[in-house]
C-alpha cells in the first residue's frame, strides 16, 4: 500500500514537472516567434490602381533583390490598389496607414496636405510635395473609335463640344466622377480650361462662376452617359461593348495600350486634346506621420530606389507608362498607333493643375452644378 502511494505520489511529481517544463519551452519558442516577428520590417504602400500590374511585378523583383542583399534583414510589405480620392478619405479616417503613398497625380498631393491639417490640427503637412518621386506618367487623353473619328475628326473638346450640342450626332460620352477618381477630375479641370481659354494652371474661381463657362460645361456633359467611379472599369466596357455603347471616353493612354486592338467593334485610338493634356504623373511619398518608424522609412526608400532604376521603369513601359527621365527611350513596339492606338511621340501643350488650392477643392462641385442627370 505504501508502495503504492510512493508511485503515485511520484508520477504527480513527473507530471509536474513535465508541466513546468512544457510552460518554461511554451514561452521560450513563443519568445522566438515574438522576436522573430518583431525583427520583421513591415511597410505598407497605398498607390492608384492603373499601375497595379506594374507594381506587382516591382514588387516582386524587389524582394527577390532585398532578401539577396539582406538575408538576414526581413521585411514584409502589404500592397493595395486604391483610387486617389478613396485612399485619401481611408487615411483620414484612420482606415489605412500607409508607408509609401501614390495617388494617379500630383494633383492630390495639395489637397491631403489641407485636409489633414484642417482635420489634426498638425502644421507640419504629411506629404512633402519637394521630395515626392516621380518615375512614370501617362497623359489623360480622348479615346475614341478609329472609325468613328474617320467620320467626325476630333481634335480636342471643343470638337467635343460642338458635337455634343450638334443634333444630327449622337456622342455618347462618359469619364469617371471627379469626386472620386484622378482621370475624371483632370478631365474636368482640362474641358474648363479649354472653354475659358484660360491656361489650366491660372484657373481661377472667376472661371467657376462665369456662366458662359456653366453654360459651355453644360452642352459638353449633355452626351455623357456614365460616371464611372474607376477608369480602368471605363476602358474595360468601352472595349467589350463597342461602338453603340460609348464613343468618346477620358482615359490614361496606358489603359489604350491595353484595350485597342482587342475591342469590340474595331480599333480604338488615342486623341492627344489639341488644347492640352494633363499628365497624371503618379508620385510617389514617404509619410510624414508618427505611425512610420525610422526603420520602414529606411526599407521604403530602398523601395522608391529600386523603381527608379532603369530595368524597372522599363517594365513600366511595357505596360504603356512614359518614363519621367527622359534618356530611357520608350519602346516604339508599345507606343504604336498603328498596333496599340497611342502614338511615339506627340505634339501637344503639356498643362499644369491649378496652383489656387481653393480651385482644386471646387472643381467636383463645378462639375456636379453641370454634369448630365444620370
Amino acid at each position: 500500500m505504501n508502495k503504492l502511494r510512493k508511485i503515485k505520489k511520484r508520477n504527480k511529481i513527473n507530471l509536474l514537472i513535465i508541466f513546468i517544463l512544457g510552460f518554461i519551452i511554451g514561452n521560450i519558442s513563443a519568445g522566438i516567434i515574438i522576436r522573430g516577428e518583431e525583427e520583421k520590417t513591415h511597410i505598407s504602400i497605398i498607390y492608384s490602381s492603373e499601375k497595379a500590374s506594374w507594381m506587382t511585378v516591382a514588387y516582386s523583383d524587389f524582394m527577390k533583390e532585398w532578401h539577396n542583399n539582406h538575408p538576414d534583414e526581413k521585411i514584409t510589405i502589404d500592397m493595395h490598389p486604391y483610387g486617389s480620392s478613396d485612399s485619401i478619405i481611408s487615411i483620414l479616417n484612420n482606415e489605412i496607414y500607409p508607408t509609401i503613398w501614390s495617388p494617379a497625380s500630383s494633383i492630390w498631393l495639395p489637397i491631403l496636405i489641407t485636409k489633414w491639417r484642417d482635420l489634426t490640427k498638425i502644421q507640419e503637412p504629411i506629404v512633402n510635395i519637394s521630395e515626392a518621386v516621380k518615375i512614370i506618367y501617362s497623359p489623360v487623353v480622348i479615346a475614341t473609335w478609329e472609325s468613328f473619328n474617320e467620320s467626325y475628326n476630333i481634335k480636342g473638346f471643343l470638337d467635343i463640344h460642338d458635337l455634343s450640342v450638334d443634333p444630327n450626332v449622337e456622342i455618347r460620352m462618359a469619364h469617371t466622377d471627379p469626386r472620386l477618381s484622378n482621370s475624371g477630375f483632370m478631365s474636368v479641370i482640362m474641358a474648363l480650361s479649354a472653354a475659358s481659354g484660360i491656361s489650366s494652371i491660372n484657373l481661377s474661381m472667376t472661371e467657376l462662376i462665369n456662366t458662359d463657362n456653366q453654360q459651355w460645361f453644360r452642352e459638353f456633359e449633355s452626351s455623357a452617359l456614365m460616371y464611372g467611379k474607376s477608369t480602368g472599369f471605363l476602358a474595360r466596357y468601352m472595349k467589350n461593348e463597342g461602338p453603340s455603347a460609348l464613343n468618346i471616353v477620358f482615359l490614361y493612354e496606358n489603359l489604350i495600350r491595353d484595350i485597342s486592338s482587342t475591342s469590340t467593334g474595331g480599333r480604338v485610338i488615342a486623341i492627344y486634346p489639341e488644347e492640352g493634356t494633363l499628365y497624371s504623373d503618379h508620385p510617389f511619398c514617404i509619410l510624414n506621420a508618427e505611425w512610420i518608424t525610422p526603420e520602414q522609412r529606411v526599407v521604403a526608400e530602398a523601395f522608391l530606389n529600386f523603381l527608379n532604376k532603369t530595368d524597372t521603369v522599363e517594365s513600366a513601359i511595357q505596360y504603356g507608362f512614359r518614363p519621367i527621365n527622359p534618356l530611357i527611350p520608350l519602346d516604339p513596339e508599345v507606343f504604336n498607333y498603328e498596333t496599340n492606338g497611342i502614338a511615339l511621340e506627340f505634339n501637344v501643350p503639356k498643362l499644369e493643375p491649378p496652383i489656387d488650392g481653393n480651385v482644386l477643392l471646387r472643381i467636383p462641385d463645378f462639375w456636379l452644378l453641370c454634369k448630365a442627370t444620370e
